[in-house]
């Protein structure tokens, strides 16, 4: 620990964390495809803001996206257009800003913790953070939730900071956080700031370390940098967008299981050591910590922060900066926010996700302590179970066996006719990436050296061990187990059988890379299947449901006209049966390719069929250089 230690006192730490993130959310970027369907709707309206220009106006597709505010939208779009173009479509550009903002997440709280606990313990909850599944997860995907903790634990560090000393510019730099939260998300930043500074104020009664707050300049700032852009969004869409977002969107998800995700009040409490894996070994002890120390009668205890401090804290350091000031902070960050979601019908895993910094506090706060003292048996014993459970859920979803057994249950929903077939050949896809036991093995190794060294007591062996079980999640699973399930990837599996009959739309990045020669069509028009991640590949050359039809186009308009049909939908069926009448009374070729894939998001077995008819006969159509 005394290396650890020393590296404390340089700035090199902070690059050790954003490296922690880095091993941990990269191979998901480098390798996992568009992701369906927030992802790779939020990629293809940032990748139309770059082609249309307009930074204001949220589309996807043919219709606007009046969802979410367009702070991530000028994120991506930005880093699209410094490393990459629109017409690529390379998904690594548009999740550039989640990675960023995951290492800043993790090098913030860093920061933040320097005002809470010793320079250790906030390096130890940087490092929690960071390396959680979840975190490590929304990391590698391009949406909001990764530039939302960044910018949640930056706005917190603010309020953590003013708490030991008053400072202006850290009131006016939280409002400036405030805003760009305000700008990913709308009123999540708000509501998780906003709930956490009435509990505090309410518990603690006294509010005199607010005061930076009030200073004119940083309200002015949030007003100046959110009004201007929800002003110009509102009148170019003619008042929808404020109306859709907050009425549509967000009070659907208050009111009601929005979009089929419901669940019950305690949802994200049990998906919590998940998640936060493999930080859980050490939540319990945390909170733990917290419930000894705010129980004790009275609050103040003795302070984790060096006396010298006090002698610039202008309105008490004995009150709010002591252990009981830093625990009641941290239980006003997470409960309430965590409460709400909890009670909220919608439930997505994600949503918690401002409330795990001040978990992350916590958990290093256990391991501090147990790095001190033993832990109780009982609470020692749980704490494992809380971290052994989850690492062999992760261990066994990677194995091939339950691989096979989930690949088996997916195809049987084809039928009896074809589930054999379809499995044999989902099997051998997978046989041939190569993926194997090595993420189950991994995972087990570096699961039982945790323990081990959790159970006798060995520093340095317990940091090395969850370094380990972090690396091995993120490289394995995301690099190399999920990748390859292309059994469950049904634009994968569309953009195979678009590939087979050369039939990619003429100009898109897409068709230049897949060596076709020969027209090309001047579209897609999909039928039963209106995935967004097909949207982004095909860079929007695609006519989407309802509008798409079986119908013949004239050879003028598109001479090899394209479908991608689902036809284990019924309107698929008839639509290529109506698609083949059409063709034989045109006395035209069509050329069929079909895939069978389970499409993991409506958890239906789509059997996709691209079809492409010639303008006469059925010619030989060749890749160059094959």
């Amino acid at each position: 620990m005394a290396a650890l230690d020393t590296l404390l006192r340089t700035r090199w730490a902070y690059v050790v964390l954003a490296g922690l993130v880095l091993a941990c959310a990269l191979p998901g970027a480098l390798f996992m495809p568009a992701l369906d369907r927030d992802e790779a709707r939020f990629s293809q309206a940032s990748a139309q803001m770059v082609e249309t220009g307009d930074l204001v106006v949220i589309r996807y597709h043919d219709g606007l996206r009046n969802k979410k505010p367009v702070g991530i939208h000028w994120m991506q779009a930005a880093a699209t257009a410094l490393t990459s173009s629109a017409e690529a479509r390379e998904i690594l550009s548009y999740r550039l800003p989640s990675l960023i903002c995951g290492a800043v997440a993790a090098m913030g709280m860093y920061w933040a913790g320097l005002a809470l606990f010793s320079r250790r313990t906030a390096f130890l909850s940087a490092a929690v953070l960071g390396t959680c599944l979840l975190l490590a997860t929304e990391a590698h995907i391009a949406k909001t939730d990764a530039a939302q903790c960044a910018f949640m634990v930056l706005a917190m560090g603010c309020l953590a900071h003013l708490r030991t000393r008053a400072d202006v510019r850290i009131g006016i730099a939280f409002w400036i956080f405030l805003a760009v939260g305000v700008l990913l998300k709308g009123v999540i930043a708000p509501m998780t700031a906003g709930l956490a500074l009435a509990s505090l104020v309410f518990w603690e009664r006294r509010a005199q370390w607010l005061r930076p707050l009030l200073d004119w300049r940083g309200p002015s700032l949030f007003i100046i940098l959110t009004v201007p852009w929800f002003l110009a969004v509102q009148i170019a869409t003619n008042g929808a967008f404020l109306w859709e977002a907050a009425a549509v969107d967000l009070g659907q998800k208050i009111v009601s299981a929005a979009e089929g995700h419901k669940g019950l009040p305690g949802t994200h409490l049990v998906a919590l050591p998940l998640l936060f894996w493999p930080g859980s070994l050490f939540l319990l002890p945390g909170v733990m910590i917290a419930w000894r120390v705010l129980s004790k009668r009275p609050l103040e205890t003795a302070r984790l922060r060096p006396a010298h401090l006090a002698e610039t804290d202008p309105v008490g350091y004995s009150l709010l900066s002591s252990e009981a000031g830093v625990w009641r902070f941290l239980v006003c960050w997470a409960l309430p926010t965590w409460l709400v979601f909890e009670l909220a019908p919608t439930k997505l895993v994600h949503y918690t996700l401002p409330a795990y910094p001040a978990l992350a506090f916590m958990a290093a706060a256990g391991l501090e302590r147990w790095l001190s003292a033993p832990l109780a048996r009982r609470e020692g014993l749980v704490s494992i179970a809380l971290f052994i459970v989850p690492a062999a859920l992760l261990a066994a979803a990677a194995s091939p066996p339950v691989l096979a057994l989930v690949r088996a249950d997916a195809a049987e929903a084809f039928g009896p006719g074809l589930a054999e077939r379809v499995a044999y050949i989902w099997g051998r896809d997978y046989a041939a990436s190569g993926a194997g036991l090595w993420t189950t093995l991994g995972l087990c190794v570096a699961s039982v050296w945790t323990c081990w060294a959790f159970l006798n007591r060995r520093a340095v062996h317990l940091l090395a061990g969850l370094l380990a079980c972090a690396v091995t999640g993120g490289i394995g699973l995301k690099g190399l187990v999920l990748p390859n399930q292309s059994w469950m990837l049904a634009t994968n599996a569309s953009i195979d059988a678009l590939g087979e009959i050369c039939a990619f739309p003429e100009g898109t990045a897409i068709h230049k890379a897949s060596g076709c020669s020969g027209p090309a069509p001047k579209l897609v028009r999909a039928i039963a299947y209106a995935e967004p991640s097909l949207v982004f590949e095909l860079g929007g050359r695609i006519i989407l449901p309802p509008d798409s039809t079986a119908s013949i186009p004239d050879v003028a308009e598109d001479p090899r006209p394209t479908w991608l049909i689902n036809v284990g939908e019924a309107e698929g069926r008839d639509a290529l049966k109506r698609l083949a009448q059409s063709a034989r009374s045109a006395d035209r070729c069509l050329r069929l390719a079909r895939r069978f894939a389970f499409n993991y998001s409506n958890g239906d077995p789509s059997i996709l069929v691209a079809a492409v008819l010639e303008p006469a006969g059925c010619p030989n159509i060749a890749k160059s250089g094959r």
